[in-house]
């Protein structure tokens, strides 16, 4: 189900530290080990290798006006090229899953649409994800059909 996010009276909230990342080469040789790692363990709900994207796509998409946001436990992007910017593919490491890090990365590229001058935004959550799905009660999120 695609989301719109309304941050027109958004305040940035704190989160952790991250890395932002706009180009390939600002990622370190020991951080594409660990995500080279986790991309090659990572299964979804049902069992099936992850297929959402590769490094490879990683630095495509940089290329292609997309950030990525990495943090210790996990990582997210933002598709800059939409009439809204895009949260896409969020991913929490499962040894970090209930910690906090699932909203920390929403509201790290909630705050960076923001402080790019957007108030709209946009995600897709599938109906399955439960955990993902959490956010939903702020009051900036609602369905588009």
């Amino acid at each position: 189900m695609y989301y719109k996010i309304d941050l027109s009276n958004y305040e940035p909230r704190e989160v952790q530290n991250y890395q932002e990342v706009t180009n390939y080469n600002d990622i370190n040789s020991e951080q594409i080990q660990v995500i080279s790692e986790e991309l090659a363990e990572f299964k979804d709900s049902f069992g099936k290798d992850w297929q959402e994207w590769n490094l490879k796509d990683l630095r495509s998409r940089l290329k292609d006006n997309w950030t990525f946001y990495l943090v210790e436990g996990g990582w997210a992007f933002i598709d800059w090229n939409r009439k809204y910017p895009m949260l896409c593919q969020k991913y929490v490491f499962p040894n970090h899953r209930g910690t906090g890090l699932n909203l920390d990365l929403i509201w790290i590229r909630c705050n960076e649409i923001k402080k790019q001058g957007y108030n709209y935004a946009m995600m897709f959550i599938d109906d399955w994800n439960e955990p993902a799905k959490s956010v939903l009660k702020e009051k900036i999120f609602t369905k588009m059909d």
